[in-house]
């Protein structure tokens, strides 16, 4: 498969399901997201808009009205002291809700809010507001990164399917939620959580140990160290609101290390499979009943799931074919589409 750049996301989902990669990564389809992954980033969005409203205060000490552009939700006006009154925070909440839900497939009822709330609650209340980001030092609220990695193996050279050459180097890119400094020398990345403490891919919960090596933790450690690097210590936080509260983790450089070991293999991984595989051949499995978009939905004009059509476009005409039969136009295997 060809493969140029890697998230967290795309990581963790080819160890999930190597289909579910190759519709989402390599062809370019876009699944719709769960009820459940919509509310959570609800939620995100609020803590994004505090975040990004105490940057405001910190670079500009002297004003009494401020306000943010913020991209969802247009312009929102504030003062410092407005802003660390629940009144503001429920605005924004509403504010969040009301954009998300409009558009949206799903359903939604006066529970739904009520569950955002109660997760906005216990974000910014946890230990007495230790994770509100208007008690923090903000760095920057939702950095966006792009880093190609420089070792030799990270090396790329391919050919499309319409005879294109390309060749690089692969990149990890991505979207970090908040970025703090604790001290000088030292920041605090803190990911928000709304979902279970699993992997998903296994099954697992997640613990401690587990969290130490987890590849989205240590990907956003390498990233964070490339984007401010005047920082001299970090640590990464990860915060399940609802399963088990915050985790915090300091790396080292021999974590640096230990990451573009795991990061070569699943490049390699990924470049040398030409016929990814589902879950389960049959689609039977539940992780393919009940949670997968490209198995429940129908390939446009067929009365067949987009994952068996693009299975079935591999085992008669092959890779290259498949690919030029079934990228999702105007797809261009290296643009990466924030956040993730």
């Amino acid at each position: 498969m060809i493969v140029t750049y890697i998230r967290s996301s795309s990581y963790n989902n080819y160890e999930y399901c190597q289909m579910q990669y190759f519709i989402t990564y390599v062809l370019g389809h876009q699944s719709t997201s769960g009820k459940k992954a919509q509310l959570g980033t609800i939620v995100h969005k609020v803590m994004e808009c505090l975040a990004h409203c105490k940057k405001a205060i910190q670079d500009n000490p002297k004003k009494k009205n401020l306000s943010i552009d913020e991209d969802a939700l247009g312009d929102i006006k504030f003062t410092t002291k407005s802003l660390g009154t629940k009144t503001f925070v429920a605005k924004i909440l509403k504010m969040s809700y009301e954009y998300y839900v409009e558009n949206c497939v799903h359903n939604y009822t006066s529970a739904d809010f009520a569950f955002c709330k109660k997760l906005v609650d216990a974000a910014l209340s946890y230990n007495d507001g230790q994770f509100d980001p208007r008690n923090r030092k903000i760095v920057a609220a939702e950095p966006q990164f792009d880093i190609p990695i420089m070792e030799d193996w990270a090396k790329y050279k391919y050919t499309l399917h319409d005879g294109t050459e390309v060749d690089g180097r692969l990149a990890i890119k991505g979207t970090i939620d908040l970025v703090t400094e604790v001290d000088d020398g030292i920041i605090e990345v803190i990911d928000w959580k709304t979902g279970r403490r699993l992997n998903w891919a296994t099954g697992e919960e997640k613990t401690y140990e587990k969290l130490c090596v987890d590849p989205q933790l240590l990907l956003y450690n390498y990233a964070i160290t490339h984007l401010f690097p005047e920082y001299e210590q970090s640590i990464m936080s990860i915060y399940y609101i609802k399963d088990g509260g915050p985790f915090s983790m300091c790396f080292d450089k021999s974590d640096q290390k230990n990451f573009l070991s795991m990061l070569e293999k699943r490049f390699k991984q990924i470049k040398r499979n030409d016929f990814p595989k589902p879950i389960s051949q049959n689609r039977s499995h539940f992780k393919c009943t009940k949670l997968c978009h490209f198995h429940k939905n129908n390939w446009p004009g067929t009365n067949t799931p987009i994952c068996q059509h693009v299975e079935d476009n591999l085992k008669s005409f092959g890779y290259d074919e498949t690919v030029s039969n079934c990228t999702r136009e105007g797809f261009n295997i290296g643009y990466y589409e924030a956040p993730g």
